[in-house]
């Protein structure tokens, strides 16, 4: 195959004038081509995850297909591996070969490598239970029908499908006799479409019903698609029936999948449920920590906790910070101050200043919406309402203030640290209480 292939696209990204000259000179022609072959595989690998994760932004890696694949005068799949990263280099071609092997049942798996593992994943009270329940899962796939399927949910940008492709890695590493199959709920239903209109449904069924761990990635899609819901209905009950491990993530729980196909939630509640909660402001720190750490870069405390202060929604927005902070870090040759940074954060902070908010405050508000004394919130009865009052109370301890499981429990009296994780998930999964918890912070805040 063409060992030249990567430096003859450069030449051609060189003159395409969708491209930053800093790009391309900083970041572009520092990249290597490791290895490319008969499996159509380009492997190319990045200098750091800075660079890694900008040629795999949605405009500069269409850019970088369009180079290759017009040198190579054929469809080119290209893998990013960071350099000498010898893990990534093997798992994409088990990936490949696989590939070549079953007609492509396994196209999915190229994007399982070295960039979501459990070993690069921040563990926090936010996702303690589910990391868990994860690493469970990839160390015995399909062994426990309890665990199957492994259901993940949460809101956007909180490391569901982190966990989902770090399963994925560490099965391709620890049993290279599986077969491992990566795909989003729109890319099945696009299968599903096509192989209607060409009548190739055993092909289908192939694909999707031949492997040992299928990963599908944002299940609601599904919404308002009968005909690829019932297809993949039949699928599950074929891999389930198989003793084949299954992993699915949501944004909702299943129980709140209200307008899918009972049967495919009923299904869903059989496995193992987990919630994926937005991470507190010390694991926050501690991400952002480790990117520092990994790309060498040293920035002041007061600049990381104004990151952590103020970025609080999901990993995503905390990435997006990151990447601004350490670029402008490399272009100021690491001379940057707090001054400089809230101006860059700017339009992802919002303006104003952070209200203090305490604890008896979200009592007190709690205890004037639901008509009970803060007493009663605090105390170990269990009548309904006031249960009810005390989990919307410690879920938004939880949510605004970002106390930890542990300290909630003894504000509230000594209760234990898996009593407030439960308290917080059965409030995150029932909507009438979420509609409460929006009205109540709107009152706090108000304050």
């Amino acid at each position: 195959m063409d060992d030249n292939l990567w430096e003859r696209s450069l030449k051609v990204l060189k003159f395409d004038q969708r491209i930053d000259s800093v790009i391309y000179d900083s970041m572009l022609i520092k990249m290597k081509q490791v290895r490319y072959d008969d499996s159509g595989v380009l492997i190319l690998s990045c200098r750091d995850e800075y660079s890694m994760d900008l040629v795999k932004g949605k405009d500069l890696s269409r850019y970088i297909n369009d180079a290759v694949n017009t040198v190579a005068e054929s469809n080119v799949t290209i893998n990013y591996i960071l350099k000498d990263d010898e893990d990534a280099i093997r798992t994409s071609f088990i990936a490949s070969s696989r590939a070549n092997e079953k007609d492509n049942s396994i196209s999915h798996a190229s994007e399982i490598t070295s960039e979501f593992t459990f070993n690069n994943f921040i563990v926090g009270d936010c996702n303690r239970f589910a990391h868990a329940s994860a690493v469970a899962v990839a160390n015995n796939p399909g062994a426990s029908q309890q665990r199957n399927p492994l259901f993940l949910w949460g809101n956007s940008g909180l490391g569901k499908t982190h966990l989902m492709k770090a399963i994925g890695f560490s099965v391709l590493q620890n049993h290279s006799n599986m077969n491992v199959l990566y795909t989003t709920c729109e890319e099945f239903t696009n299968a599903y479409v096509s192989c209607m209109k060409n009548k190739n449904y055993e092909a289908f069924r192939n694909k999707y019903r031949s492997v040992d761990v299928l990963l599908i990635d944002d299940i609601q899609f599904l919404i308002g698609k009968e005909g690829t819901q019932l297809e993949f209905f039949n699928t599950f009950e074929s891999l389930i029936n198989s003793g084949k491990q299954i992993v699915i993530t949501s944004d909702k729980a299943p129980k709140n999948l209200t307008e899918l196909d009972s049967r495919l939630t009923s299904r869903f509640q059989n496995g193992m449920t987990m919630d994926i909660q937005p991470p507190d402001f010390e694991t926050r720190k501690a991400i952002i920590i480790s990117k520092l750490e990994k790309d060498g870069i040293v920035i002041s405390d007061d600049i990381i906790n104004y990151i952590c202060e103020n970025i609080t929604k999901n990993v995503r927005e905390l990435n997006g910070a990151y990447n601004i902070v350490s670029s402008f870090y490399a272009l100021s040759n690491g001379n940057l101050d707090l001054e400089e940074v809230k101006k860059y954060l700017s339009s992802l902070i919002s303006p104003g200043g952070t209200k203090t908010i305490s604890p008896d405050m979200i009592i007190d508000a709690v205890s004037k919406y639901y008509d009970l004394t803060s007493n009663k919130i605090k105390s170990k009865l269990r009548n309904q309402d006031i249960l009810n009052a005390r989990s919307v109370a410690m879920y938004l301890c939880r949510d605004i203030i970002e106390m930890k499981y542990d300290k909630i429990g003894q504000y509230f009296g000594g209760f234990k640290h898996t009593t407030v994780m439960h308290a917080c998930t059965k409030v995150a999964s029932t909507d009438e209480l979420l509609e409460d918890v929006e009205k109540i912070k709107k009152r706090i805040l108000d304050y």
